[in-house]
């Protein structure tokens, strides 16, 4: 291919310097276009255009479920926001940060793909090196890393890139385990901190701290509370009968109340005497803001037409995981999400299936991650939710 003629035509009387000037520039456009009309083949054009976005338009996750009776099955459903990827125009490489589901099926999924000069895109086979022309409602298989390429429209070269469509690994919405070593169960300072200072007050037991209180029993099983770091301790209010408050496996949770801000929700749960076939549950609003009333326990009366009361049980741990509270003893996990009244299981929380536990205490850490450690035999598990 030969590069365009260009006739210049200077008109008479025209300054001399002018004239030398116009054809230096065009004296250097006629030998920039020359040196385009080289016949070497392995020169590759890229900056004439680019990718400059990409969007995945139609993702299908596959869910399986199973029902109360034990039976399975599989839905789909399709994510309801469209996934916009980053491009790295210096690598060529596009991708998604936050990585999809772990059910999404990435095999067959709608693209769309954006390019500078309207661009020609090709999409390369998985499995050799055939072209394909790009439509963005023909489906594509990006289980795999693939190559896409975009092609200047003069033909002169294109621009190749790989594209990284990132999920998790692990099914998402659902508790992953692993095995840790006794040594890495996580240290409760806050717990060992207040144990000392409730020894040295005399007090019978520590129940547990929120963010600005602390509980206690008394020698006459009361329940007590210290505002100011255990200087002084005095009788909590209760809108019911003490003799209700829990007397043996007792456990304790603060977590902040999203409903109103320096707030805690407190739940105090146990069982009552010996025989008891469902926990003893009290619950605290403990405001902290100025002109803040003193908030007081009110007791979660048991109604026996509430299928999910707490059961009894000799040990358990309540703790704050991901938004919700966990009832956790060796058996299973329950969740609470209206305050301490219902209790239910989940198939998203679920113990460790080859754990061996008999008696199980649980705590989280700076991190978010469940750790449980077997009292007996000192095994220790450490929990993620993979969202």
């Amino acid at each position: 291919m030969q590069p365009n003629c260009v006739k210049i035509v200077f008109l008479t009387g025209m300054n001399k310097y002018i004239s030398a000037l116009c054809a230096l520039v065009i004296g250097t456009l006629l030998l920039t276009s020359c040196l385009g009309t080289s016949d070497d083949s392995d020169i590759v054009y890229y900056n004439d255009t680019a990718i400059t976005s990409f969007t995945l338009t139609s993702v299908t996750r596959i869910i399986h479920t199973t029902s109360k009776s034990g039976k399975d099955s599989v839905y789909r459903r399709a994510l309801s926001n469209p996934v916009t990827f980053s491009i790295d125009q210096n690598r060529r490489k596009v991708y998604n940060l936050d990585s999809l589901f772990a059910d999404c099926d990435l095999s067959h999924v709608l693209v769309s793909i954006g390019t500078k000069n309207n661009g020609y895109v090709a999409i390369k086979s998985l499995t050799s090196d055939t072209l394909y022309n790009y439509s963005s409602t023909d489906s594509l298989d990006f289980s795999k890393p693939r190559e896409i390429r975009v092609y200047a429209n003069d033909g002169s070269g294109y621009r190749a890139y790989e594209v990284v469509v990132n999920k998790h690994q692990t099914e998402t919405g659902k508790l992953i385990w692993e095995k840790k070593s006794a040594e890495s169960y996580p240290v409760d300072e806050v717990k060992a901190k207040w144990e000392k200072i409730v020894a040295s007050a005399g007090l019978a037991r520590f129940i547990g701290a929120g963010t600005k209180e602390a509980y206690a029993y008394n020698q006459q099983g009361q329940l007590v509370v210290t505002k100011d770091e255990g200087a002084t301790w005095t009788v909590d209010e209760l809108d019911d009968d003490m003799a209700l408050l829990p007397k043996e496996s007792i456990a304790f949770v603060s977590h902040p109340y999203s409903a109103i801000p320096n707030t805690d929700y407190q739940l105090l749960a146990g069982v009552i005497k010996e025989g008891e076939v469902v926990c003893s549950v009290w619950r605290k609003i403990a405001e902290y803001g100025e002109n803040s009333k003193p908030g007081k326990w009110a007791y979660v009366p048991f109604e026996s037409y509430n299928r999910y009361n707490l059961p009894a049980m000799s040990d358990f741990s309540l703790v704050w995981f991901h938004g919700n509270v966990l009832a956790i003893d060796s058996n299973w996990i329950r969740i609470t999400r209206d305050g301490g009244i219902t209790w239910k299981t989940s198939e998203s929380m679920q113990l460790p299936a080859n754990a061996s536990l008999s008696a199980v205490e649980a705590m989280t850490d700076k991190e978010g991650a469940l750790w449980l450690k077997d009292k007996s035999s000192g095994e220790v598990w450490r929990g993620i939710l993979v969202e």
